[in-house]
């Protein structure tokens, strides 16, 4: 014998109640304030209570797996489940054949919301283990965010879910689901011109991983976009770079595989910055050293003082490459500087301009960050300037013209 609580409450509670209209309304009220209270009473205790024990403990155990399922909050979903279930058991227990449409029709849609939330509750299952999986994935194997695959992550739950749709339409409307693939191929057209971007960026993605091209944390640099910065986040969609300015640059990520990018990543890693910068002299102060210059050198420099002793015959040098033997051997002793046979440190003279004879300073500095590498930098250069004028030589300055108003 099956028990009608639209029935049970007709005969007790609403007794007094003559219009049948009117009490079945309150039947149905009263039934779904039952429902609801029940349910919150559940979603309490298997959320709030039961999940957040659960992922307590596992929070605390050394099993990455349980870790990462608690991470993803997998077992919250107890109170959905618990939330159809009760849903499930109330539309039994609602109506029966003898009840009125209404009543049965309220005992259907409960049915219903139940089958609809089962379904939600076991995609969501799917798609938050899929997520704890990235999560391990990440801990165990890219705790530096360098090979992310968070956006095949999203993709995949995405299909997931499209799929999930699919089989409930096909249940609800009792069709097959080959039937309804039929048609959506028809407007499969439109869904790839709607998801282009996405297309692209998963290919896009797939090919910048497979080919180390970009990563999270990578400076890069961009000139069509005008991005010089930090990598900061890669989604199917979208590439976030974080600007030395401070402002953030948001691109699509197809254009990865689409435009010169600059990945300064290798020479962070090397920990050597190129310092690549020249100086331009006068040359109407390179003149060859006299007895007297290289004299003052040798009491002043340790280097020109060693040069002078190793070639007692030597009188035809210039200071200008006087000065040059010395810079590299500054260079060459700098601790500053790298010291490798790979990177190359030296001073060299560049083809002559108007503007005077380049001088270039070549070197790596142990500094790649900007401040400290400007410090570098910026300590070479003054030494240059304070020795010049001891080797007599000048900075090239282009003399100002005066113009007087007739």
């Amino acid at each position: 014998m099956k028990i009608s609580i639209h029935s049970l409450l007709n005969e007790t509670v609403l007794s007094g109640i003559t219009d049948y209209g009117v009490k079945t309304v309150f039947s149905i009220v009263i039934m779904l304030l039952v429902i609801l209270f029940i349910s919150i009473l559940f979603n309490f205790i298997f959320r709030d209570v039961l999940a957040g024990l659960i992922n307590n403990l596992f929070l605390r155990t050394r099993n990455r797996i349980l870790v990462a399922l608690a991470e993803a909050r997998v077992f919250n979903l107890f109170a959905l489940f618990m939330f159809a279930v009760v849903l499930d058991i109330g539309s039994a227990f609602v109506g029966y054949k003898g009840d009125d449409k209404i009543t049965l029709g309220f005992a259907n849609i409960l049915l219903n919301v139940a089958y609809l939330a089962y379904y939600v509750v076991g995609t969501w299952t799917v798609t938050r283990l899929i997520s704890a999986i990235n999560i391990d994935y990440e801990r165990r194997f890219d705790d530096s965010h360098q090979y992310p695959i968070y956006g095949y992550i999203k993709v995949s739950q995405f299909v997931i879910w499209c799929i999930a749709i699919l089989l409930y339409i096909t249940f609800v409307i009792n069709k097959s689901p080959f039937k309804m693939l039929t048609g959506i191929g028809a407007v499969s057209a439109f869904i790839v011109l709607i998801f282009k971007d996405t297309f692209l960026g998963l290919i896009s993605g797939i090919q910048a991983t497979a080919n180390q091209i970009i990563k999270v944390g990578d400076w890069v640099n961009i000139p069509k976009y005008n991005i010089d910065g930090e990598v900061s986040s890669i989604s199917i969609n979208t590439v976030k770079v974080r600007n030395w300015d401070n402002t953030v640059t948001s691109i699509p990520t197809f254009a990865l595989t689409t435009e010169a990018i600059h990945n300064w990543q290798a020479m962070v890693k090397s920990g050597a910055r190129r310092i690549f910068r020249a100086i331009y002299l006068d040359v109407e102060s390179i003149n060859d050293c006299s007895q007297d210059l290289i004299e003052k050198l040798a009491n002043k420099y340790e280097f020109i003082s060693k040069y002078s002793e190793e070639n007692p015959y030597e009188h035809s040098i210039s200071n200008l490459g006087l000065f040059r033997l010395y810079m590299n051997d500054y260079l060459g002793k700098n601790p500053l500087l790298v010291h490798d046979p790979n990177l190359p440190t030296l001073v060299r003279y560049l083809a002559p301009t108007p503007n005077g004879l380049p001088v270039q300073i070549y070197a790596f500095s142990k500094e790649v960050y900007l401040r400290d590498f400007e410090e570098t930098q910026s300590r070479v250069f003054e030494h240059v300037f304070v020795v010049l004028k001891d080797f007599e030589l000048t900075i090239f300055q282009s003399s100002s013209v005066g113009f007087v108003n007739p």
